[in-house]
């Protein structure tokens, strides 16, 4: 039985592909295409043939002209065979997007990315060439507004199509139009989490090609067309000018309407909307200090939404003169087993190793981060334990006199003894400069001989380097090598022949 059902689409396949063919030869077969639409009510889950064969059938008669309408201001509309075919042709075309769009909200997930896939097909055909004569570059903000409408539905998740999405939104033309068309569409009062959601996750699709930070001459270069590739480009109309102020005006605006939200109010939305904010939009809105108190109501929140906030608040402090007395108190509270959980520990390590970069800090702070990362390094797994005893190689190189710190003996006397105070919140009053680093001497003699070799560095021979890449890292770095020494067999050869059992075997034999 599961053989029957791929059998039973590829036959749905060929019949819906011959009718489109036929249609495209032949104007006798124009009730093909009436047939191909009407299907779409009577199917209720896989609509991927249907997708292809409208996608094929529209894109061609795009290209041949057959749905351009000759208007002529204050004349009589024309009734002849031709007039009355195109304007058919023009109603189905209308009647096959809308059932394209229906698509995307129902179905299997594959037919809801076909659908997807086939309107942005269409809207690049459609702007190649046009419905009406247009002497310039032309773009289908209409179409693309009704696309954008289904994937802001506010009663289920458009995770996936959205993500689909992120193809298409590597054209600059797409970018710019995306933009300006969610900015007029975004603003509602009171939309729902799911709405929110899909929201944020299309203007980070949108804002996933970078903006350059001023406008560009024209390419000449490979590498500089591949960068400015566009969707609805044609070598018979005007060029393509990219508006780098329009841009991050559109930006800023559909930002202004998201902050008019409740993003606070459920996790999720609020981990995806800093996210946003941190990755994309700091560097392009006009008034960043203007997030202060979003970043600031963040970093209080606990947990990965604190470890997200903190590079927006790092930004800026940076760069914007924003200053946070108590930053400091806030990035060591965070040093907690727990950190190990979230997948932001790794930008959590690189935030602090830039934060303490400074020499001009107080000794007393730098050796609480450096205790309690060197604790936190005895119950880490091997990957995040070397990258603690890293930043702690870099804390101690920059700062000499915690060499101090280093204890030459690990006796249990020492341990038991230990100031310091795992549980104080305040760095400056968690007496770590009366304690001494003999945490670096345990992990010595760690089992493992990369956290072992990491511990020896940073009590012998410290070193500021980058923080140690991740296993997904290495494990991709080791991909991408090219392998010398190819193992063809796997059974072992003992003789001349290739195999066992060959009947080779019968008549040769190696004689010492």
């Amino acid at each position: 039985m599961a053989d029957v059902q791929p059998n039973l689409s590829k036959m749905i396949s060929a019949q819906l592909r011959n009718k489109a063919n036929e249609f495209l030869n032949s104007r006798k077969n124009a009730n093909n295409l009436a047939d191909i639409i009407q299907m779409f009510e009577a199917e209720t889950e896989n609509y991927t043939p249907l997708l292809l064969a409208i996608e094929v059938i529209f894109t061609e008669l795009l290209k041949r002209g057959d749905l351009i309408q000759q208007i002529v201001p204050l004349k009589p509309a024309d009734h002849s065979p031709e007039a009355e075919y195109r304007r058919w042709l023009n109603e189905c075309y209308e009647t096959a997007l809308t059932r394209v769009l229906e698509c995307i909200k129902r179905g299997r997930t594959n037919s809801r990315l076909q659908a997807l896939v086939t309107a942005c097909k269409l809207l690049q055909a459609e702007g190649k060439h046009p419905l009406e004569h247009t002497s310039g570059y032309f773009f289908p903000s209409v179409r693309l507004k009704n696309i954008f409408n289904v994937l802001l539905d506010s009663e289920i998740p458009m995770t996936a199509p959205i993500t689909r999405f992120q193809e298409f939104t590597e054209y600059r033309d797409m970018q710019q139009f995306g933009l300006k068309v969610l900015c007029t569409i975004a603003y509602r009062k009171s939309p729902t989490h799911i709405y929110m959601q899909n929201y944020l996750e299309l203007l980070d699709k949108l804002l996933a090609l970078e903006i350059p930070t001023e406008n560009k001459p024209k390419a000449k270069d490979r590498e500089d067309e591949k960068e400015d590739k566009l969707l609805c480009a044609s070598e018979r109309k005007g060029s393509f000018q990219l508006g780098v102020a329009n841009c991050k005006r559109y930006a800023n605006r559909c930002w202004g309407f998201a902050c008019q939200w409740p993003l606070c109010g459920e996790p999720r939305t609020h981990r995806r909307a800093l996210l946003l904010l941190v990755e994309r939009l700091m560097p392009l809105l006009a008034r960043p200090h203007l997030a202060t108190d979003m970043l600031c109501d963040s970093l209080d929140a606990g947990g990965p939404i604190s470890m997200l906030a903190l590079q927006g608040v790092l930004e800026l402090v940076r760069h914007h003169n924003i200053e946070y007395p108590d930053i400091y108190d806030r990035l060591y509270a965070m040093f907690e087993p727990e950190m190990f959980a979230t997948r932001y520990k790794r930008r959590l390590l690189h935030l602090a190793d830039i934060f303490l970069s400074s020499t001009h800090l107080p000794e007393s702070l730098v050796a609480a981060f450096a205790k309690r990362i060197s604790r936190l390094a005895l119950v880490a797994s091997l990957e995040d334990a070397d990258a603690l005893l890293q930043l702690v190689s870099n804390l101690l190189l920059r700062h000499p006199a915690l060499k101090r710190m280093i204890c030459c003996e690990d006796t249990p006397a020492i341990m038991s003894n230990d100031p310091y105070v795992m549980e104080e919140t305040s760095a400056c009053r968690s007496r770590a400069l009366g304690s001494s680093l003999w945490e670096l001497r345990a992990l010595r003699r760690h089992w493992a001989a990369p956290v072992s070799a990491a511990a020896g560095r940073a009590l012998l021979q410290p070193s500021v380097a980058p923080l140690a890449p991740s296993d997904s890292q290495l494990f991709d770095a080791e991909l991408k090598k090219r392998f010398k020494t190819i193992e063809i067999n796997f059974i072992r050869p003992e003789g001349m022949s290739l195999t066992n059992g060959e009947r080779l075997m019968q008549y040769w034999e190696i004689v010492a």
